[in-house]
């Protein structure tokens, strides 16, 4: 990098220095031009014409900054004035025009002017500088120029190549970070930066936030494999225990029949853990193919209290508010949904408890809401209450798993909405499940 730094303020350089060779030659030359018209016109102002005879008042010079002055009659002969040495005239006469002309290897610029007010048209104006005389006052800005572009030049490729080492440490280090964490999966590490350059300190932030998310799924997928493991190894064993059981106490019927009701509980509860597994995955994965078509909520809902009022065993009551709701998605995960959240309701409602289950619309969004009046929750619950194998209260919740509500959740995002929670301990818990709406056509409006 500090070689192309390097080569590149080098090609920058030749290409000044060629620009301003060429360029001041050709400004040295145009000043050169408009200093001559501009002297001679001046010292033309000196000369009157009296008794056919040229006058010449105070103030005119026959010399002046390297520009010899000459006057001339109409047919070239020099009145006054001389030439410079080694120039040589060519008999030319052209008016308000600076010419250049070449004597013995010297380069002159010759200029001619008439004022024929005060000169009549017999006389004329001639202004000779030799080219050599005025380069040589330019020479030293000339090179002076040269000296700055190169000074100047010389301190931006230092500053470039120390600014290069420096950014090149820097993403030297991110690399071997990078580079380590890939090696040996040490994803706890972060990348250092010094904040001395605002892109790399940018950089270095946005790898070290993608890497907390990784740890964090990590992490997550760690406490995922050991809850999942946890909970079919429960019922697991307790099948296996039962099977023993009944293969060394013998065949008693009332046992027999005792021992398989404990097995067939397990492995209902296993079949719920693996099917909710089954799909958690698929829906992260995308791999669920949802049928879209025109959903009600509010016929959703009722049918799901319907069955779960009639599974309920502790006599809960279910309060239905059930307003026209539309919204488009599969109408089998959204039964899933809206049959978890009431679940939960009624897992966490008192004897003969009231939960409340209202469907609606509100800014431009169809909503199911579930109200329980159980326990609630504190902030700490509910920061953590969608997440896989959460259970707020184990001491009474024994039942659950810990899926219901991060399945709830899933179906939200892949329907574009989303499921929020309110709760205050000892008051009850508030879920409600929100997707885009449906507009009802005409056809809903008149039945």
């Amino acid at each position: 990098m500090t070689q192309i730094l390097a080569l590149a303020v080098f090609l920058l350089a030749a290409f000044l220095l060629i620009f301003v060779h060429i360029w001041s030659d050709t400004a040295v030359e145009y000043d050169i031009r408009q200093n001559l018209t501009r002297e001679v016109r001046k010292n033309l102002k000196y000369v009157r014409l009296e008794n056919g005879k040229p006058l010449f008042l105070e103030g005119y010079d026959n010399e002046t900054e390297d520009i010899y002055f000459l006057l001339l009659d109409s047919e070239g002969t020099v009145v006054a004035g001389n030439y410079p040495e080694k120039y040589e005239d060519d008999g030319r006469i052209l008016l308000n025009y600076t010419r250049t002309v070449k004597c013995f290897g010297e380069t002159f610029f010759v200029r001619d002017m008439q004022k024929t007010k005060t000169l009549g048209t017999g006389y004329f104006m001639r202004g000779v500088v030799r080219k050599a005389d005025i380069y040589s006052r330019y020479q030293t800005l000339k090179y002076l120029s040269y000296l700055s572009i190169a000074a100047v030049l010389g301190f931006v490729v230092l500053c470039g190549i120390f600014l290069a080492r420096q950014i090149s440490d820097s993403l030297k280090k991110m690399c071997e970070t990078a580079e380590t964490i890939g090696k040996d999966f040490h994803i706890s590490r972060r990348m250092e930066h010094d904040h001395r350059f605002y892109e790399l300190a940018v950089l270095a932030q946005a790898e070290n936030r993608m890497l907390d998310r990784m740890e964090s799924a990590v992490r997550e997928q760690e406490q995922f494999t050991s809850d999942a493991a946890h909970e079919l190894r429960t019922p697991a064993a307790v099948i296996l225990a039962q099977c023993e059981y009944v293969s060394e106490q013998g065949h008693d019927s009332g046992e027999m029949e005792e021992a398989f009701e404990v097995i067939y509980r397990q492995s209902q509860r296993m079949h719920m853990l693996v099917s909710q597994l089954l799909r958690l995955a698929r829906l992260d994965r995308d791999e669920t193919h949802m049928q879209r078509e025109e959903v009600d909520l509010a016929d959703l809902a009722e049918s799901v209290c319907d069955d779960e009022e009639e599974r309920a065993r502790c006599g809960v009551t279910i309060v239905k508010k059930l307003n026209g709701a539309k919204a488009a998605g599969d109408i089998n995960l959204l039964v899933i949904a809206i049959a978890n959240l009431v679940r939960n309701a009624v897992k966490f409602s008192p004897q003969k408890g009231v939960i409340e289950v209202e469907t609606g619309k509100s800014d431009g969004e169809a909503y199911v809401l579930v109200r329980d009046h159980g326990c609630g929750m504190d902030e700490e619950e509910m920061s953590h209450i969608f997440q896989r194998f959460y259970k707020g209260d184990k001491s009474r919740n024994s039942e659950g798993i810990g899926l219901g509500l991060p399945l709830v959740q899933k179906i939200a995002q892949r329907h574009g909405g989303t499921v929020s929670v309110t709760s205050r301990a000892g008051e009850g818990s508030t879920f409600t499940l929100r997707l885009p709406e449906m507009e009802w056509d005409e056809e809903d409006r008149q039945d």
